[in-house]
């Protein structure tokens, strides 16, 4: 039985760091996913002060937690919300209307995708 201890609070750990982790994604990509629903709402009425306040929002945001997430997500996972958000911000200056809505939509769904890497599901245990 003693064996078995420090092997099972390992597995617990990492099964606690697991559960956690994934929450956590999920917390912040919703929370982000919201600010560019507003910011891509905001774009097509062409009010770009507040599209762009609110996607810097999101960005700060996730300029804070993207060292963690380099740590648990797959780097080009990441690359890829780097450059859509990079697309967004460059179809908003431009106050490309249509393009504006277009990227940060792509970006919300890419940062969902994130969320979905880290949840605990039998598709991502198998």
């Amino acid at each position: 039985m003693k064996n078995l201890v420090l092997p099972l609070t390992a597995m617990a750990a990492i099964l606690i760091f697991s559960l956690w982790a994934g929450r956590y994604v999920q917390n912040q990509t919703e929370r982000w996913e919201e600010l560019l629903a507003q910011a891509a709402q905001a774009a097509d009425g062409e009010d770009w002060a507040r599209a762009e306040d609110l996607l810097s929002q999101a960005r700060e945001n996730w300029e804070r937690r993207k060292t963690f997430f380099h740590t648990i997500i797959e780097h080009s996972e990441l690359n890829e919300a780097e450059a859509l958000f990079a697309a967004a911000e460059d179809a908003c200056r431009q106050r490309d209307s249509g393009e504006a809505v277009s990227q940060l939509t792509l970006l919300a769904v890419q940062l969902r995708v994130l969320a979905e890497t880290q949840s605990v599901s039998i598709k991502n245990i198998l």
